[in-house]
């Protein structure tokens, strides 16, 4: 990711946790971390964010070690991993007799934060939050997108503008603010070009 997408997200995600935090939807989930010497980790912690720092990060128990142990919290910033990834498996399943296969949702590690996709397509969006779009899902915690394998930028209108281009029905959608509709209605409409 370029230095000027690291410089950014910090604070477009110190932004997002500071103003809509109390109607955001962050549970706690059960994370699969891989860290950057190649160990794994299964850290149940929603992701939080350091205000002063203005990084996420997750908070790991070790519960082999006793309460008193000032080491049995451990802090685990994105720079420290290499890759995050989510079980969306419901927990019911998981103890079912007739265990589903976990149902990884992976996200990448960046200097501040973690990001999850959660569109693909010609354009792909990236969430802070490790929610598949649907009914938990925050549109608010968009910070990047991607115009098919080019570089990951910063999610603004700006950059949405670039990339849509010519494309009537998403101008339409920028111009209403509604930027999710618009990458959207790109892909759809750029599905349709392709198929001719």
């Amino acid at each position: 990711m370029d230095l000027q997408m690291d410089q950014q997200t910090p604070l477009a995600m110190w932004d997002f946790w500071s103003d809509h935090n109390k109607s955001t939807n962050n549970p706690a989930y059960t994370f699969l971390v891989t860290m950057r010497n190649g160990s794994k980790k299964e850290v149940k912690s929603r992701i939080y964010v350091d205000a002063y720092a203005h990084k996420s990060y997750l908070l790991f128990v070790d519960q082999s070690l006793s309460k008193a142990d000032t080491n049995r919290e451990q802090v685990i910033y994105p720079e420290q991993t290499i890759e995050i990834a989510r079980n969306l498996t419901p927990p019911s399943a998981e103890k079912n007799a007739n265990t589903l296969a976990p149902n990884y949702y992976a996200g990448i590690a960046k200097d501040s934060c973690w990001m999850f996709k959660f569109i693909s397509g010609h354009i792909s969006a990236y969430s802070l939050l490790s929610e598949p779009e649907g009914k938990m899902f925050n549109p608010k915690s968009i910070v990047a997108i991607q115009l098919n394998n080019g570089p990951i930028v910063q999610y603004s209108e700006e950059n949405l503008r670039a990339m849509v281009g010519d494309d009537l029905d998403a101008i339409e959608s920028i111009q209403w603010k509604n930027y999710l509709q618009a990458i959207k209605r790109y892909n759809r409409n750029s599905g349709k070009i392709n198929k001719k």
